[in-house]
């Protein structure tokens, strides 16, 4: 490995053990989260996807990386771009408690981990990625529809509260200004997934690597909502259909376009 992906590595194994740490603490300990009930909601749904989904996926991929594994390394990148993700919204959404250090701390290592992991990626890596048999236009359009339907749902909620004055129902209840999750999304997250698309139409050598990282992200993010949805469900809310069917099919079309990704690579290898 490069200096930069044993460096990088590093600052993700002290990720892994402090994300665990806090997302069992935030599962565990009553009273931790001081926000409003959908906050502490949100929060805990998160926590319970990062404790048994991210924290393993990213574990298990950074062994599989240091085996020379391209699934391994791909998966843990999408492993951090999740925690990072995640842990963003902790820092600048969730209301100060005993944790706020740790979650600042793992946004910190995750962000330097991803970054650092993404340009000192190893040619190898690349070229191992290259022979995934990811439906090219197939993924490539799925990919640049996910991204085109958030941005629209985010913009139109944005534009709605301009016109109306009034915050949209999802950041008015958690008692906050805007959400993080716009940012995030129409900052980072959606034009990297598009960029993705478009490397793998384009049959950019990088494409098939990062659009595997993004289908990755896609399914643990997916997750994460819809833990959020059956917290709330659990809770006695009214839970509207519509979102828990886009959520569910966005990941599992993830899902399933990057288990046949990372199949065909298993059994290449092991031919």
């Amino acid at each position: 490995m490069t200096p930069k992906l044993k460096f990088a590595d590093r600052l993700a194994l002290i990720a892994v053990v402090l994300a665990a740490v806090a997302a069992a603490a935030g599962l565990l300990v009553s009273g931790l989260y001081r926000d409003p009930a959908e906050g502490v909601r949100q929060a805990r749904a998160t926590d319970l996807v990062t404790l048994l989904v991210a924290v393993p996926v990213l574990a298990l991929g950074l062994w599989r990386a240091r085996r020379g594994s391209a699934g391994g390394r791909l998966v843990a990148i999408a492993a951090l771009g999740y925690l990072a993700y995640s842990y963003a919204i902790y820092a600048f959404s969730v209301v100060i408690n005993p944790l706020t250090p740790v979650h600042i701390a793992i946004l910190g290592l995750t962000t330097w981990s991803f970054v650092l992991t993404v340009f000192g990626l190893d040619d190898a890596t690349v070229d191992r990625a290259a022979g995934f048999r990811l439906p090219r236009r197939t993924t490539g359009g799925f990919l640049i529809l996910v991204a085109a339907l958030f941005a629209m749902l985010w913009l139109s909620q944005i534009a709605g509260a301009i016109t109306s004055g009034q915050l949209p129902k999802a950041v008015s209840d958690l008692n906050l200004p805007t959400s993080a999750v716009y940012v995030l999304d129409l900052a980072f997250a959606l034009p990297l997934i598009t960029l993705a698309a478009v490397w793998l139409l384009r049959r950019d050598r990088h494409g098939p690597a990062s659009a595997a990282a993004g289908l990755g992200f896609l399914v643990i993010l997916g997750l994460s909502v819809l833990a959020i949805f059956a917290f709330d469900a659990a809770a006695g809310l009214t839970v509207e259909a519509p979102p828990i069917v886009i959520f569910g099919v966005v990941t599992v079309a993830a899902a399933i376009l990057l288990g046949a990704a990372l199949t065909s690579s298993a059994r290449e290898r092991s031919a």
